[in-house]
C-alpha cells in the first residue's frame, strides 16, 4: 500500500485544503510506513485552534490500529473536517469524507 503511483485529488479538496497540508498528510503516511503496516484507508481529522493560526491533524487507521497527532502553526488554513486518503492498488485518491 501507498507505493509510488498516480495520485488523484478531488476538486473539493483542491479548493478547500492548502497544498502544504495535503503534502503533510501524504508525508505522514510515508513516515508511518517505516514502522507500521499501512491500511488502504487513511483518515485525517483536521481542526483549527480558536484563533485559527494553528491547524491540528489527527491521522489514524483502523487495521492495525494507529493514531498520530500533527500540529502546523502559522498557516492560513480555513478548512476543518475529515479527509480520506485511499490506496485501491491502482491509484491513490484524496477526498473529503462526504465525497466517499
Amino acid at each position: 500500500m501507498f507505493e509510488p503511483k498516480e495520485v488523484f485529488i478531488t476538486k473539493r479538496v483542491k479548493s478547500k485544503i492548502m497544498p502544504e497540508i495535503i503534502k503533510g498528510m501524504m508525508d505522514s503516511i510515508m513516515e508511518m510506513k517505516k514502522g507500521v503496516h499501512v491500511d488502504y484507508l487513511q483518515v485525517f481529522n483536521i481542526s483549527l485552534s480558536k484563533g485559527g493560526r494553528t491547524t491540528y491533524i489527527d491521522h489514524s487507521q483502523e487495521e492495525p490500529l494507529y493514531q498520530k497527532k500533527l500540529m502546523l502553526t502559522n498557516t492560513n488554513n480555513k478548512f476543518s473536517g475529515k479527509v480520506f486518503i485511499i490506496d485501491d492498488g491502482k491509484c491513490i485518491t484524496v477526498m473529503l469524507a462526504e465525497e466517499y
